[in-house]
């Protein structure tokens, strides 16, 4: 139903798993994974038509409507994901859904975790209930750890999801203008940023291993 990686983060896996599959992983491997991966999403944050997320809880569900209703036209641009409810809510106002996840208790979150892994989502917006207490917390914070691990868009409620999907909307049309810069301006020294977050976590590892 949704893109698979790219032919080179599939090399890159086969070739851990066969390592994995010997004896200790070879920290260098792992490393060339991990650039791979960040390396696909800065390429997908550039593509003509990027991926979005929609997620809310229960609670949630109205003022997601809401903004689905505001934004109708941004939102054309984009290919749409979300839960099976969120789609059909997307499909009564004349949008198309690209694919559907299961709700957030019965894996949805952990199946949108592994698009931003794969490199098939730019950004989330999850509009969560913070009045609430949730049965699958762990998901929804492991779901924010990738987020931020692989430094895609990610927004919890209404008016930072209307911010950034205006960013999006204008850069969206630039790119499709001829424009070729990037989503957002890097800082200097920088030209991934998620190879920048997680080159500290593979010099750690790194040592670790050539430690033990």
């Amino acid at each position: 139903m949704f893109k698979c990686a790219s032919k080179k983060i599939a090399k890159a896996k086969r070739t851990i798993t066969q390592v994995i599959g010997e004896g200790p992983v070879d920290s260098a491997v792992v490393a060339d994974v991990l650039a791979s991966q960040a390396e696909m999403m800065e390429e997908q944050a550039g593509q003509s038509q990027p991926t979005i997320a929609l997620v809310a809880h229960e609670d949630m569900n109205g003022m997601m409507r809401h903004f689905v209703e505001i934004h109708r036209e941004q939102l054309k641009v984009f290919q749409l994901v979300g839960t099976s409810s969120t789609c059909n809510m997307l499909r009564e106002l004349g949008l198309d859904a690209l694919g559907e996840t299961k709700s957030g208790p019965l894996g949805g979150d952990q199946e949108v975790g592994a698009m931003i892994c794969q490199g098939n989502l730019q950004a989330v917006f999850f509009f969560r209930d913070p009045l609430s207490s949730h049965a699958n917390i762990a998901d929804i914070e492991a779901l924010c750890r990738l987020a931020d691990c692989y430094q895609v868009y990610q927004c919890t409620n209404y008016r930072s999801a209307s911010a950034v999907l205006s960013f999006m909307y204008k850069r969206h049309l630039k790119r499709v203008g001829g424009c070729s810069r990037g989503s957002v301006m890097m800082p200097a020294g920088v030209t991934n940023l998620a190879d920048f977050v997680q080159s500290e976590y593979q010099k750690t590892r790194s040592a670790a291993l050539a430690k033990a």
